[in-house]
């Protein structure tokens, strides 16, 4: 007798797996029903899951979705990922003015706790922002969001000293906790596994990239200095919170909700969303997250694994989008070039994200593989910035490109991994949530490690530390890979059920 990994018997799954049976056959544009899932007989990994739609119908769809979803959350998440970096690029402003007039500077960890503030309570509300995005709805939840932490932006601005910046970063986090794993869950809800990848990181990357064009900005923010009798620092936070609060406003109006909510699709359309879900992992009729199954979902040790690998990646961004301007400066390089030269770096990883975005989701076995790849090139990349002599400039600076590439590659990836290996949507917003929340954790890590006091050493300990964890993603990617690998055979003979579904199977 097949034995199951891991059961949950809640009537209200019962009550969801009975539910996206009855979703309507959907029929193409020749007029033939597309066949139900009860007669699909092969695995979910060779199931076709177009089958009787116009592959023309098909691709139209999708391409009004990724033109409604994907701009906007790549718009809202660029924002994040600048008002919550731009830290550094303001204390380097000027001559490093912010150092002076707000105490950082030094040994006495001002710098650091600032740094640290955003990340408690955006780690601890992860999971309660997702209970809020179900019952508000993504565009009135996530623009919300959205919104106040650009007033938050503005605020710091006028910060008077270190303490109001510190207790202002952590009502950044507050708000900030809601955007990520929501735009990640989101996302899920709308693709099948095959395309999750490559969503993810256009979702990312994008974001990513284009944040870091904030730093030519930002310097041109600084030239504002004494303008109003606001340093230049201070107009950095006040501008980036301006564009933060326009973000919000067009997320009202352009943000779609979940799929069996949208209005911009016609009923064949969003049919077809749907069934497509449906016959890929058999979740597209939402269940509630409830306070019940987390404690079911904390089980899954899959979950804590996902969740390492993503705290790994984050704390290598993270110690990049804090410290690479300081870094830069032990280079040699001068003030200006600093807050400059990690923008080509950012514009690189475009390369190695859509390639392994498009292996991962070509070749679903290959998942670990592409993420192992990109982990050892953060590890070299790590590695050469930092250990090399000091007069190899080039080959030090090149060692930022490898660094950036990996960790910006595999921060998407990591996601959409975790993503294609669960059923359920509660469960999906759970992952979303507690991978987010251990992303966080990246960022304390970072904080800590990267210690002021070590500055003129170059941070070993926050190097060594970021380069020991990424050799743990490899081998802990390479183990689960085996596992899966393992669990789909048995299942094959019969031996296991993955996920609460004969059909399921793991890609990676």
């Amino acid at each position: 007798m097949a034995s199951h990994e891991p059961k949950y018997d809640g009537t209200e799954d019962k009550k969801v797996e009975i539910a996206h049976h009855e979703i309507r056959p959907s029929v193409s544009a020749s007029g033939e029903k597309a066949p139900d899932l009860e007669a699909e007989t092969a695995s979910s990994a060779t199931t076709d899951i177009d089958a009787g739609f116009d592959p023309a119908t098909v691709k139209r769809t999708m391409r009004r979705v990724d033109r409604r979803l994907l701009p906007i959350l790549s718009a809202m998440y660029c924002v994040s990922l600048i008002d919550r970096t731009n830290l550094s690029l303001a204390r380097q402003a000027n001559d490093n003015k912010m150092n002076a007039e707000l105490d950082l500077a030094g040994t006495n960890n001002h710098y650091t706790i600032v740094t640290l503030a955003f990340f408690v309570p955006y780690i601890i509300l992860e999971i309660p922002s997702q209970l809020g995005l179900r019952a508000f709805g993504a565009r009135l939840w996530l623009g919300t969001a959205v919104t106040a932490w650009g007033a938050v932006m503005v605020g710091m601005g006028f910060s008077p000293n270190w303490q109001t910046l510190a207790g202002l970063r952590a009502l950044l986090g507050v708000f900030e906790a809601a955007l990520f794993p929501g735009a990640t869950f989101l996302i899920s809800c709308w693709y099948p596994r095959r395309d999750m990848a490559r969503r993810n990181t256009w979702f990312y990357i994008a974001s990513s990239v284009v944040g870091n064009f904030a730093s030519p900005l930002g310097y041109c923010f600084t030239l504002m200095d004494g303008l109003g009798g606001i340093s230049g620092w201070g107009w950095v936070f006040i501008m980036f919170g301006i564009i933060t609060i326009v973000i919000g406003g067009l997320a009202y109006i352009f943000l779609v909700d979940f799929p069996h909510k949208s209005h911009f699709l016609t009923e064949e359309e969003k049919d077809i969303v749907l069934t497509r879900i449906d016959r890929d992992r058999g979740d597209a009729v939402p269940d509630k997250l409830t306070w019940r199954k987390v404690v079911h979902y904390c089980a899954d040790f899959k979950v804590w694994l996902f969740a390492f690998f993503f705290m790994a990646t984050t704390l290598a961004s993270y110690s990049q989008a804090y410290f690479l301007p300081v870094i830069l400066a032990t280079m040699g390089f001068k003030n200006v070039e600093t807050m400059l030269l990690g923008t080509p770096a950012s514009a690189w990883s475009i390369i190695p994200g859509l390639l392994g975005a498009y292996v991962s989701d070509r070749y679903r076995h290959m998942r670990a593989a592409v993420i192992m790849v990109n982990a050892c090139m953060l590890i070299m990349g790590t590695a050469m910035y930092s250990q090399l002599p000091l007069h190899q400039k080039a080959a030090r600076y090149a060692g930022v490109f490898f660094a950036v590439g990996g960790a910006n590659s595999n921060v998407p990836l990591v996601m959409a991994w975790a993503q294609t290996s669960i059923r359920s949507q509660s469960k999906r917003g759970f992952y979303a949530a507690v991978i987010v929340a251990f992303g966080g954790l990246g960022g304390i890590f970072a904080s800590i490690t990267f210690m002021q006091k070590e500055y003129l050493k170059g941070y070993p300990t926050g190097i060594f530390f970021t380069i020991g964890c990424n050799a743990a993603v490899v081998l802990g990617a390479a183990a689960l890979s085996a596992y899966f690998r393992r669990q789909n055979r048995r299942a094959d003979r019969g031996e296991v059920v993955l996920e609460d579904s004969d059909l399921f199977r793991y890609q990676g």
